[in-house]
């Protein structure tokens, strides 16, 4: 998406950033057009109803005022519990990051397991070949983390049904750094609303842009994590967000799935009802900021 294209020393393009003090990646997802848009112009997903970034652990005093500001009430965290850490191990143990858990005013904190179970890594060798396989980082390797998280819908019904009632009210959604498994979450309700397949890993892809202060220190922790025997280029390929990725998750929702409508039915029990006004909920009669008005339906361009 050529319009978010931002220099290494300039400025967060925003929209769709929204700047927070002590926080990153922080994006929120309105704006962008939907199926519709190609027959309604004024067409568009909701904005300031659904915000997407990084865990919030190191939110400054101001970052919170500015957080309140945006009407936020309730936060979904999807992090693992071995991701979750105190004040006094905000660490690297095993390859695993943890972080505090951090209340913000005004925001219920509401913790969803996207996995089947929270796997323990308390083996040093499990943990090191763990993060290798994710060095690879290659789309294979997304998709079935991807997978894993869709096949076990069930476990997110608590946050898409937020959507499925009159008149919600915005939320943030994050994991640890706001990359994979918020944008597989994400990937779905575009994918309900109609957002082309291209402008989806765009969205995604803009987890480059909004990393890439935050890059470097996550993975200075990992090289820091004993045992692992990781070298510093395996590590980078970790935190690197390619549109690839959200390609291939597009394609499988369509051939494993059956399309989205089919996946919010047979794995989130959702009724055709629930689903037409989560729809509604999401798309609004508003110009797209992003993509063109008189885009192709399925590119977004």
């Amino acid at each position: 998406m050529s319009s978010h294209a931002s220099p290494d020393d300039s400025p967060l393009p925003t929209p769709p950033f929204v700047q927070i003090p002590g926080m990153v990646n922080v994006r929120d997802l309105g704006g962008y057009p939907t199926s519709e848009s190609h027959q309604r112009p004024h067409s568009s997903i909701r904005r300031g109803l659904i915000y997407r970034g990084g865990e919030p652990s190191r939110i400054t005093p101001e970052g919170r005022e500015v957080f309140k500001n945006l009407g936020i009430t309730k936060v979904f965290d999807i992090r693992t519990k071995d991701e979750i850490g105190t004040e006094k191990n905000d660490t690297v143990s095993l390859g695993i990051l943890r972080q505090p858990i951090v209340e913000l005013e005004g925001a219920e904190r509401i913790h969803l397991n996207v996995f089947a179970e929270n796997v323990e890594m308390k083996d040093k060798n499990e943990s090191a070949k763990n993060w290798e396989k994710m060095g690879k980082n290659t789309t294979e390797r997304f998709i079935a983390k991807a997978v894993e998280v869709l096949d076990h819908g069930n476990n997110l019904i608590p946050f898409f049904a937020q959507f499925a009632k009159p008149n919600p009210a915005p939320i943030y959604l994050h994991c640890t750094a706001g990359k994979d498994r918020t944008g597989t979450v994400v990937m779905l309700l575009f994918r309900l609303a109609g957002v082309p397949r291209e402008i989806v890993a765009d969205e995604y892809q803009l987890t480059d842009l909004g990393l890439r202060e935050a890059a470097p220190k996550i993975v200075e922790q990992i090289l820091k994590s004993p045992n692992l025997g990781l070298d510093e280029e395996t590590v980078k390929q970790i935190v690197v967000a390619k549109k690839e990725y959200l390609l291939g998750l597009c394609d499988v929702l369509e051939k494993r799935y059956g399309g989205a409508e089919q996946y919010f039915r047979d794995y989130l029990k959702m009724s055709a009802a629930e689903v037409q006004v989560i729809k509604s909920n999401l798309i609004v009669d508003e110009k797209p900021i992003f993509g063109r008005a008189d885009q192709d339906p399925d590119t977004g361009y």
